[in-house]
């Protein structure tokens, strides 16, 4: 299939608007965008459809419009007749992140009503995808019924930022028909350039909603939203009869909740004591949501002019902006949020320098495919080998490799695969499902892994736009993040993300093994051990740093320092190619010293290929003393294998 994304954001960033606007002031004429005409083509799949929408510029609608009035604020974006909440929700959220309007809607001030701007009808907007923003221009034709706006619009009828913006959406996304029950995650991302994932909130809470549970969940998601995280929570519907279907206690199932709100509130903060000011017992956990309708709210407890309220001081109540409009904005005490809520799309904003603030994450992106590469199941240049649900061509798939230098460390990982659209440029093909696999791997490994070993994290598999992998606590070491297809022989482009507060090594590993070495004559790699070193035992205690060195022909590597007594673990493992069919390991135990390490003991081993595993302890022979003396065991195990692309 021919890939069609890259010509549909071609064809969106051949408009320059300002090339358009001075044509506009030259011809005195308001800007129509030819490209995403005031059409049925514009609002349909399709195009023959027939409907009463007449498209009709602001100033049409209604004396003085403005693009903003008084900023952007939750209640500036109401859902219209479009079953496109999942998007409403996410604009709703973007309002609580000021740096991200401007980097949305470029230079507003220029693009206002006002009397320092001539007016052409034209506006621009930025939206991130795959990797990069771009520029959508619009012109302000909008649909209306009866000289009303009839999809998105602001609570101030003169406001038309967010109606503008749902345009300029819909232009990307094809048509507005196509803003029709979309994914949370892809609008937070689209809004934002963010990193996505959706909670499953049973999932989470698997275990049954425990009070350490939930306060854990509560504080990922206030941790996440001081960090300027974009939220919204969903309801599922568990069938198309259940969509928009209200519930006795005023919340919408199959409906998308912008979280605009996460916090502990005081209870009766006036007649507390020092004593108690911290009691948990004496605040209540609480999540205030804005429905894209503006308008039917949550009506169970702590709902507005509940009387629960009366905890709360008039001085918080008004800090809070506690009202009983019914604005579509309320709070809802945390426990029953994730008794009725059962998804939560979390758009994470690290910050990697982004907006001129100072740098707290290191970020790494790699651009990638899944392919076959034009070559049969199996052939060692195939990219494309599924899931390890499939083990013989698991390992085919793309791999990174990276370096972590000290425990505790946490790593967040982003797929994003690319979208592909049919020839008309409005409708994109189906993603395929992907995933992400993290191994850990020998300390000295440096070419393309061949079995699937030590696995640390694996995310879910979906048929989506992005997944998303937070590792967590992961000790020092060499890792590989293998992003993949559910199946094989899947062909897609991808886009990889990594984060981490710690600058951590990456690459991409492209080679299966070493290559031949010449020197007198050609020596070609025959076999592949992989050495575990498991622990070192001492018949007297050595209360001091240590390490195990190893020599093998022309390679080397050694394990971590470690503070040993009688005993040293250290469960490292290490890869070597052997040109050497007889070929001896030569492993020595040093002291670590400040200004010189100290060779204490040494032993050495012949690895047989017989392609297994076995588990062999060493006499540590002493090299501090002029006797053979044993110092002590050490314990490894080693594999040894023919093929050098065996392991």
């Amino acid at each position: 299939m021919v890939c069609h994304r890259d010509k549909h954001i071609r064809s969106l960033q051949a408009q320059n608007y300002r090339q358009l606007r001075k044509e506009c002031l030259k011809k005195k004429q308001l800007f129509v965008d030819v490209t995403f005409p005031p059409t049925n083509s514009s609002l349909f799949l399709d195009q023959d459809r027939t409907s009463e929408i007449v498209w009709k510029r602001p100033e049409e609608i209604i004396k003085d419009p403005k693009l903003f009035v008084e900023g952007a604020s939750p209640n500036d974006v109401t859902q219209g007749i479009l079953g496109n909440c999942w998007f409403v929700s996410a604009c709703s959220a973007l309002t609580h992140n000021e740096e991200l309007i401007k980097k949305v809607i470029p230079d507003a001030r220029a693009q206002e009503w006002s009397d320092e701007n001539v007016y052409c009808g034209i506006f621009r907007f930025c939206f991130w995808r795959y990797g990069s923003w771009f520029e959508i221009v619009i012109d302000d034709l909008l649909p209306t019924k009866d000289g009303k706006l009839l999809f998105a619009r602001s609570k101030t009828p003169n406001e038309f930022w967010s109606a503008l913006l749902e345009k300029a959406f819909a232009k990307l996304y094809g048509c507005y028909e196509n803003l029709v029950g979309g994914q949370l995650a892809d609008a937070l991302q689209d809004v934002s350039g963010g990193v996505a994932e959706t909670i499953n909130v049973k999932k989470v809470l698997a275990d049954g909603p425990t009070k350490d549970s939930t306060i854990r969940l509560f504080k990922t998601l206030q941790t996440a939203f001081d960090h300027q995280a974009l939220i919204v929570a969903a309801i599922a519907a568990k069938s198309k009869e259940d969509i928009e279907k209200s519930l006795s206690c005023g919340l919408v199932k199959g409906h998308a909740y912008a979280v605009t709100a996460v916090r502990y509130i005081e209870l009766d903060a006036k007649s507390r004591s020092f004593f108690n000011f911290f009691s948990s017992d004496a605040r209540q956990m609480m999540i205030r949501l804005q429905n894209p309708w503006g308008e039917r709210e949550w009506n169970g407890p702590w709902s507005d002019g509940s009387p629960e309220w009366e905890q709360v001081t008039p001085a918080q109540k008004a800090e809070l902006g506690i009202t009983v409009d019914e604005d579509g904005e309320f709070w809802m005490p945390w426990e029953e949020f994730v008794k009725y809520f059962t998804d939560i799309s979390v758009c994470q904003l690290f910050n990697t320098g982004w907006f001129g603030f100072s740098k707290e994450f290191n970020e790494y992106i790699f651009f990638d495919e899944w392919t076959t590469n034009g070559v049969k199941l199996g052939d060692p240049k195939d990219r494309s080998g599924g899931c390890q649900n499939f083990a013989a061509t698991f390992c085919f798939n793309p791999q990174y490799q990276i370096n972590i230098a000290s425990s505790a460390s946490d790593v967040m990982i982003a797929l994003s695969q690319k979208e592909v659209y049919n020839e008309n440029l409005k409708q994109r093909e189906p993603f395929v499902t992907i995933g992400i696999h993290v191994m850990k791997v020998e300390l000295n490994r440096h070419h393309r892994i061949h079995q699937a070993i030590n696995p640390v994290g694996t995310s879910d598999y979906a048929s989506a736009r992005s997944v998303y992998l937070h590792l967590t606590n992961l000790d020092a070491g060499r890792y590989i993040i293998m992003p993949t297809t559910y199946a094989p022989r899947e062909q897609a482009e991808f886009m990889l993300r990594i984060y981490s507060k710690e600058d951590i090594e990456t690459k991409l590993l492209k080679k299966d093994m070493p290559k031949s070495i010449f020197l007198i004559t050609c020596h070609k790699v025959l076999a592949v051990s992989r050495l575990k070193i498991i622990e070192a035992t001492f018949t007297t205690p050595r209360d001091t740093d240590i390490y195990c060195y190893i020599k093998a022909d022309h390679d080397k590597a050694r394990t971590s320092t470690i503070r040993a007594s009688y005993t040293a673990k250290w469960d490292e493992m290490f890869i070597f190619y052997r040109y050497n069919l007889q070929q001896e390991y030569h492993l020595e135990i040093w002291e670590d010293h400040t200004l010189k390490d100290k060779p204490i003991g040494k032993c050495f081993i012949s690895a047989a290929i017989d392609n297994d595993t076995r588990t062999v302890s060493l006499d540590i022979e002493s090299t501090t003393t002029t006797s053979k003396e044993s110092i002590g065991k050490l314990t490894l195990e080693i594999s040894s294998f023919d093929d050098p692309m065996y392991l």
